[in-house]
């Protein structure tokens, strides 16, 4: 059962993540992010690069920004620069297009197997962009297709949302295609976190910055 771990394989999401109870997650675990603007993917991306301190292997599919950002976001100083690949699909790409699921499932998979680590954190950055040429239902066939094969391999994965951007009946079934959802809020003090979906995890707003 995917989920919060204290065990010695589990993946740890980063020195900034403030939830105590989950910042430790079993191997196969694929978490969802949901947030407004941008905090979503800032979340994810910490996430990741968390992986990257901790020397796993990354592999991201971008829809929204290039690739070249991307690596960059997630470029650590003194890491592997191998141990990162992504699968882009922004415009203008000459990667896979965001409706040819087969196309950038295959892409998922060569990236994933070129990395030749057992360890790997995998991120769909985002699910919004996607969204701009699947219907839902297509990207949640496509979720529990990543899901399974994150599973299998036991690996982490993250997806991003962008609360602003997609209406709350599609949040609420996508989240369906994940283990748990990193939720993300704002108010008058700053950004908020909680984590649903986890038994061990109390549903509890904290502090993020």
């Amino acid at each position: 059962m995917s989920g919060a771990a204290n065990h010695d394989d589990a993946y740890d999401l980063g020195a900034s993540f403030p939830v105590t109870e989950a910042r430790r997650q079993r191997p196969g675990t694929t978490l969802l992010v949901t947030g407004a603007g941008g905090s979503a993917d800032r979340a994810a991306r910490e996430i990741l690069r968390a992986g990257r301190d901790a020397s796993e292997g990354v592999v991201v599919i971008t829809t929204s920004r290039p690739a070249t950002e991307r690596r960059a976001d997630l470029t650590v100083p003194g890491k592997q620069d191998d141990w990162l690949a992504l699968v882009d699909l922004a415009e203008e790409s000459d990667g896979p297009r965001p409706d040819d699921l087969a196309a950038v499932g295959r892409g998922l998979n060569e990236a994933i197997d070129g990395l030749d680590t057992p360890r790997v954190r995998t991120g769909i950055l985002s699910l919004t962009g996607m969204l701009e040429h699947l219907d839902r239902t297509e990207a949640f066939k496509f979720c529990h297709v990543v899901r399974d094969r994150i599973d299998d391999a036991g690996f982490l994965g993250v997806a991003t949302l962008d609360t602003d951007q997609i209406e709350s009946a599609t949040v609420s079934m996508l989240q369906e295609a994940f283990d748990g959802t990193v939720e993300i809020r704002e108010d008058e003090k700053g950004e908020l976190l909680r984590v649903v979906g986890f038994p061990d995890t109390p549903v509890t707003w904290h502090a993020w910055s």
